[in-house]
Parts: C-alpha cells; sequence; structure tokens
C-alpha cells in the first residue's frame, strides 16, 4: 500500500512535471510570435524609412534640375538671341553670334552639371514652335521630339515626360520659353538616367535581396533587383509575399514601387514554419515526458531554447548595427544638404541668409559686452560689363578672384558672405574705433587695383563699398544693411571706386527720392504738371519764331521741383516715357492753336532714354502731330549730345524718319559734351543750340567769345542754323546778331511762362526787353 502511494506521488510529479513544461512551451510559443511580430514591424519602419529617403531624393533632383532649366530659359543670352530673331536679325548679322552664345551656354551646363562625375544631362534641345531644331547640344544622336502635341503649351511650369524607344525609356524635361511674354520655343533636356538609378541604389547591396521599378506614362523603368534573381537561384521566382511599398515623387509624374524579402524568409528561425513545427512538437514532447524523461530532463529543453533566444538576439544585433550605418548615412547627407542651403555653390561664402544670421549673432554678442560692429556693402563696379562682353564663364572667374583677394584680406573671426550678383557682405566684430574702419576699406579698395587676367588679357575692376557701424548707425541688422547699402549707393553716385560711411543726410536723400518718386507717379495720374513756353527770336527781326516747351511741377508737399531733380528721377524708374508722351501731346496742341496768331515751330526735349524704345517714341510723335493736327515742320525736336555717343542703328534710322516726314532736329547743349564733327556729318540736323555757358561771360572772356565765333562759323559751313541760348543782356543779342547768329532765346526776351501768358507775348509782337519777373 505504501509503495503504491509512493508511485502515485511520482505520478502526480511527472503529471505536474509535464503540465508545467507545457504551461512554458506555450508561453515559448507567445513569445517567439510576439518576437516574430516586432520583427517584422521594425523591418517594415526601417524600409519605409528607405523608400522615403529614396523618394525625397529623386523629388530634389527635379527640383535642382528643374532650377537650372528655368533659370537657362530666362537668362540673357537666351533673350538676346529671341530677340535679335524677333527683329527679323539674319544668321549673318547678329543672330548668328548670339546663336553660338547661346550653344555655347547649353554645352557649358552639360558639361558642368554633374553627380559622383557623371553628367545629369545627355542633351539640351532648343525646338521652335515651327519644328525647327534651334539648337542640339549632341547633333548626332537621334531625334525624337514631336512639337505638334507642345504648342499650345502656355504653362510657364517645367513638364517631365518619358519617351519609350526600341524597348528603352528616356526621361526628359519640357520648359516653355518665352520673348515678350508669349511662350516661342520649347527647352529639351534629355536626363542622364544612370545619374538617377545610382542615386535610388547607393543603399542596396546584392544581399539585400530588393527590388525597385520607377513607374511612368510610357512604362516601368527598370531601377535595381537583387531579389528576383536570388529567388531564381533558390528555385522560386515570385513577388507575391515580398514587401511592397509604392510612394509617389512629389511634383514629378514618377511613383517609386520596391520590393524587399521580408524577415521571416531571411531566416528560419523567424519564419512561420517554425512556430507552427514548434507548436506541434510541443505535444509528443508532452507525452513522451510522461512516459520516457523524468523531472530534470527538463533543463535540456530549456537550454534549447536559451540558445535559440541567443541567436535570435545575435540576427537583431546585426540588424541594428546595419541600421546605425544607414542612419549615419543619412545624417552625413543631411548635413551635406544643409552646407548647400547656406553656402553659395560658386564662391563657397555663406549666403546672404546666411550672412544675416551671422550678422545678427555678432549683434547679440555686441549689445551683451557693448562693443562695435562694422558692416560693409561691398560692390564690384562694371561687373555687368564683364558678364556682357566676355560672357558668363568670365565673369564667375571674376567672382571667384574677387573672392580670393577679399579672404586674404580678413581676419578669421570676420565673416565675408555673397549676397548675390556682384555684392559682398563683410561683417567686422570688435572694432576698434573708425580709424580701423577707414585703413580696412583703403585695403579693401586697393585690392582691386591689381588687374585681373583672363584668356591672356588684363582687365581692371574697381569697387564701391559703403559702410555702417553699430550702434549709431542702427541697432539691427536689417536698418545696418540698409544704411550700408545707402552709403555704398552714394559712392556709385559720386564716381565709384572708393568707400563712404553712412550719415542721416544719406537717409533723408533717399526718403525725399522716394517720396518725390510717389507723389510724381499721383502728379502724372492727376495731370498736375504743366509745360511752360519760352519764345525763341529770330535775331535779325527781333519776331518771335519758336518756343522751347518745358516741363515744370509745383507739388502741393515740396513746392517747386527743379527739372534737374525730378527729370533724372523719371528716367531711373521709367516714368521718362509717360512724361514725354505728355510733352508731346500737350505741347503738339498748344502749338497747333498758336499757328493761328502766328506761325512758329514748337522745340520738345527729348530725353536719350526715351530713344531706347525707337519704335514707341515714332509712334508717340506721330500720334501727337496727327491728333492736333500741327504740321509736321512746325516740330523741332531736340537732343542732347548724350544720346550720339553710344548710339545704335536704330536711332539713326528713326532720326532719318523723323527728318523725311518734315519735323527739325536740333542738337542741344552744343559744346558741353563730347562734341565731334562726326555727330554734325552723321546725323540729320538742321540747327544746333549753343550752351548759355558760353554766353554768359563772353562779353568779358576772350576765350568763350572765340569758341562761340568757332561754333557758329563750323555750323555755316554744314549748313546749319544757330541757336543761342542764355541771351540776358541786348550786348551779347546784338553780337550775335552781327556774326550771323539767326535765333536766340533767354532772359532777354522771356523767361519760360505758361501758356497764356505766352500767348499774350506772341498777340503783342514781344521786343527784347530785360524780363522783369
Amino acid at each position: 500500500m505504501k509503495k503504491r502511494k509512493q508511485k502515485l506521488s511520482s505520478s502526480r510529479l511527472i503529471i505536474i512535471a509535464a503540465v508545467l513544461l507545457a504551461a512554458y512551451l506555450v508561453l515559448i510559443l507567445a513569445v517567439t510570435n510576439l518576437g516574430q511580430t516586432r520583427l517584422k514591424e521594425s523591418q517594415h519602419r526601417e524600409l519605409n524609412l528607405k523608400v522615403q529617403s529614396y523618394a525625397s531624393m529623386l523629388e530634389y533632383f527635379f527640383y535642382v534640375t528643374n532650377d537650372e532649366i528655368e533659370n537657362l530659359a530666362s537668362d540673357k543670352e537666351m533673350q538676346t538671341f529671341f530677340a535679335n530673331l524677333s527683329s527679323g536679325m539674319s544668321m549673318k548679322y547678329g543672330l548668328g553670334a548670339s546663336l553660338i552664345n547661346l550653344d555655347r551656354d547649353l554645352i557649358a551646363l552639360k558639361q558642368s552639371t554633374t553627380i559622383n562625375q557623371k553628367t545629369v544631362y545627355r542633351r539640351f534641345m532648343l525646338v521652335g514652335y515651327d519644328g525647327a531644331i534651334i539648337s542640339n547640344t549632341s547633333p548626332y544622336q537621334d531625334i525624337s521630339f514631336d512639337i505638334t502635341q507642345y504648342k499650345n503649351m502656355e504653362s510657364p511650369d517645367m513638364m517631365i515626360r518619358t519617351v519609350k524607344k526600341s524597348g528603352d525609356i528616356s526621361i526628359q524635361l519640357i520648359k516653355p520659353v518665352k520673348y515678350g511674354g508669349k511662350a516661342v520655343a520649347l527647352l529639351v533636356a534629355d536626363i542622364n538616367k544612370q545619374v538617377i538609378i545610382d542615386q535610388l541604389t547607393v543603399q542596396e547591396y546584392a544581399e539585400s535581396r530588393s527590388r525597385m521599378d520607377l513607374v511612368a506614362d510610357s512604362g516601368n523603368i527598370f531601377i535595381w533587383d537583387s531579389l528576383t534573381a536570388s529567388q531564381e537561384a533558390e528555385g522560386t521566382s515570385t513577388l507575391v509575399n515580398s514587401l511592397y511599398f509604392e510612394m509617389q515623387i512629389k511634383n514629378t509624374p514618377f511613383k517609386l514601387r520596391s520590393w524587399f524579402e521580408p524577415v521571416n524568409e531571411k531566416d528560419i528561425f523567424t519564419s512561420g514554419w517554425f512556430i507552427a513545427g514548434l507548436s506541434f512538437l510541443s505535444f509528443p514532447v508532452i507525452f513522451g515526458l510522461l512516459y520516457i524523461f523524468k523531472i530534470n530532463s527538463a533543463n535540456i529543453i530549456l537550454r534549447t531554447k536559451f540558445e535559440e533566444s541567443n541567436k535570435q538576439h545575435r540576427a537583431l544585433s546585426e540588424k541594428n548595427v546595419r541600421l546605425t550605418e544607414e542612419i549615419d548615412k543619412r545624417k552625413i547627407s543631411e548635413e551635406k544638404l544643409a552646407y548647400q542651403a547656406s553656402h553659395d555653390a560658386l564662391t563657397g561664402l555663406p549666403n546672404r541668409k546666411y550672412g544675416n544670421e551671422r550678422l545678427e549673432q555678432e549683434l547679440f554678442r555686441a549689445k551683451r559686452n557693448n562693443t562695435n560692429v562694422l558692416v560693409m556693402y561691398i560692390d564690384l563696379d562694371n561687373f555687368k560689363q564683364i558678364n556682357d562682353t566676355l560672357g558668363h564663364l568670365a565673369g564667375d572667374q571674376f567672382l571667384k578672384l574677387s573672392t580670393s583677394r577679399l579672404l586674404g584680406s580678413v581676419r578669421h573671426s570676420d565673416t565675408l558672405a555673397r549676397l548675390g550678383g556682384d555684392e559682398f557682405l563683410l561683417v567686422i566684430p570688435d572694432l576698434k574705433d573708425l580709424k580701423s574702419a577707414k585703413l580696412l576699406a583703403t585695403t579693401i579698395v586697393s585690392l582691386f587695383n591689381k588687374p585681373f587676367f583672363w584668356q591672356k588679357q588684363e582687365f581692371f575692376v574697381s569697387t564701391s563699398i559703403g559702410l555702417s557701424v553699430f550702434p549709431q548707425d542702427g541697432d539691427n541688422a536689417q536698418q545696418l544693411l540698409a544704411s550700408a547699402d545707402t552709403a555704398m549707393y552714394r559712392v556709385k553716385q559720386d564716381g565709384r571706386n572708393a568707400f563712404s560711411f553712412y550719415n542721416t543726410d544719406m537717409n533723408r536723400d533717399v526718403q525725399r527720392t522716394l517720396e518725390l518718386d510717389g507723389r510724381l507717379r499721383q502728379a502724372i495720374t492727376n495731370d498736375s504738371l504743366e509745360l511752360y513756353y519760352q519764345p525763341i527770336i529770330e535775331l535779325e527781326s527781333n519776331q518771335i519764331v519758336g518756343a522751347e516747351a518745358l516741363m515744370r511741377w509745383n507739388d502741393a508737399k515740396f513746392g517747386f521741383v527743379s527739372p534737374e531733380e525730378f527729370i533724372p528721377l523719371a528716367e531711373k524708374n521709367g516714368l521718362i516715357h509717360q512724361l514725354g508722351e505728355l510733352a508731346i501731346n500737350k505741347a503738339c496742341m498748344q502749338a497747333a492753336e498758336w499757328q493761328k496768331i502766328s506761325p512758329l515751330q514748337i522745340s520738345i526735349n527729348f530725353s536719350s532714354v526715351q530713344f531706347r524704345y525707337c519704335d514707341k517714341l515714332f509712334k508717340q510723335i506721330c500720334k501727337g502731330l496727327s491728333q492736333s493736327g500741327l504740321p509736321a515742320d512746325k516740330l523741332d525736336i531736340e537732343i542732347t549730345e548724350s544720346l550720339l555717343i553710344d548710339h545704335s542703328d536704330e536711332v539713326v534710322t528713326l532720326l532719318n524718319k523723323l527728318q523725311s516726314m518734315g519735323a527739325q532736329l536740333t542738337i542741344d547743349d552744343f559744346g558741353t559734351g563730347y562734341s565731334s564733327l562726326s555727330y554734325l556729318h552723321k546725323f540729320p540736323f538742321n540747327k544746333l543750340k549753343i550752351d548759355r555757358a558760353f554766353l554768359r561771360n563772353m562779353h568779358a572772356n576772350d576765350a568763350d567769345r572765340e569758341l562761340v565765333n568757332a561754333i557758329i562759323a563750323m555750323a555755316k559751313a554744314l549748313n546749319l542754323k544757330v541757336v543761342a541760348e542764355g541771351i540776358e543782356e541786348q550786348w551779347n543779342a546784338d553780337y550775335l546778331r552781327f556774326i550771323n547768329c539767326e535765333y536766340g532765346q533767354g532772359y532777354l526776351y522771356s523767361k519760360p511762362v505758361p501758356a497764356k501768358e505766352f500767348e499774350h507775348l506772341l498777340s503783342h509782337k514781344l521786343k527784347p526787353i530785360l524780363c522783369s519777373q
């Protein structure tokens, strides 16, 4: 009986041990299943981040190429070519040169734009809307481009399209080129597909077991496959059980499709078969324990499970190491992008944004330490002429050389940034005194006294520098930059190649100019500008034979504003064309009415800026004559010598057209500029005006008197009439009449007066008297 109880006790112990072991197996299965689930989730997140990284990389690639092509479509050489083309210029006379410059820019961009020593663009084509190929950087490659489907493409945005030919898919970027607000051609760039493939496979390797396709309208572009190849080697070839990701590439027509081998296909210990087998094995283990094993055999099972757990831990550790490497690569890439976003690609200097941030930091430190900060606004003089004459490659080289010289003259604690174009910002912290600032500015100006060399030629470029000092010229970055910029423009106005400190008078001048600009626009809109008229006298008969129309502006706030102030302002802000049209219409209308009293000519001064648009100016003159009914021979067009110094063929054509229709042409202020007999011989002038400066001292100064004699003698030899300005004394009038000067005007007869007063003078047959007004 006792033996039976002992046997029962042993059976109970075995049963209890079996139950405990079964419970432990169930727990192991649950933990294993949970570990597998977590592992799959971790892999899914890791792969999703990788695919997002590839998508962002491709999006940034197309963003940069879009920027480059947009700049190319609107750069000066492109616009110059279509301007020459629209003006009817032939390939022989000018258009060919423009096309050569355009081809050079396209080839330069194609060769210089590389990623990992591979060119981004395979070819650039410029296609006219008539289907003609204007420019092609790879003329020996096949051209597969149908212009008909893009003729109505008015959107300024770039189009990305794919072309399938002979089973291969290529990528093209298409950008409309506009001139005068109208699309005139298409700029087509063929992308080197291998560059995209390299960017998308930078993190892939043969054991990664992955596949990627780029989905396009014309078909799928194969990127990478180490998945199906490995499956075929193992006797399988399916993507059904693979992890699949599909992601739209923003701002492009592409989708990125990716397949990855799941973790349970890579390791038998993490597969579903393992869990299922383990589940089935638990039952025979339990029954075997009841009949074969004793309680101490449980230790063997525990050791086995512990070893399996260690294997899983080692596998996870390897994956963590691999993930850490990928994260490090991503950090390096982000640091590179951050550097590119804060630095100028050409010179390597901090860009405008980063330069402003450094200035803000130095100002914060200066406020805390009670120190001064010097801000320099540096601008290269006449740099635009280098770009226009030598090309942008030469301009880029000049900028690099200028940067090198500037960096050689500053301290490591100073900040030199490129603001854009030919403008630089230099921030000097801990400024001792103004003497140090002057010394540094003098040093920088002298840096540019040495010549630059380009293609064995010697060139000189000077610089203009504006300086402002914290805190007296401003307490924040915006004020200091504005002050330095104002001082720099004052240097430009005073002749360049120097430096100037900011002072409050400059700001007042700028404020007055800005306010005058706005009030001048209002005055034109409200028609509050008035024309005054000064009589032109025939010296022999003392009769009024003409009038010079002069613009006058009496502003409600500033009072009388001199034409010497508002005319140059109008020339700078583009209002001179509206002022010119206003003067033409009013003067012609008024002169047409005065023809009923006495026949006279009306003289109108024209700015050289108006002659930049010869066709527009000719239409304004014709319209003024047509609407007023004034005969063309009663209009006298006065032109300053500055127009003749740097004129174009269009100017000569316009002057000939005006003379052929009967209008009179007068060269104004003769003798004060670069006077040359070639001007009088080349241009169809009828008269010349002697500047008032020669008459002012003619009575007492023999040299001035001889100059007047010489000018009149020369005019007579060229069959030109002469008008003398600034006659204020009777002696001047008598002397000019004696030497056969035909016409005169000045305060001896009348100052410029409003239309009603001039009409009174005209009606009463003005006699020469000193003006008493």
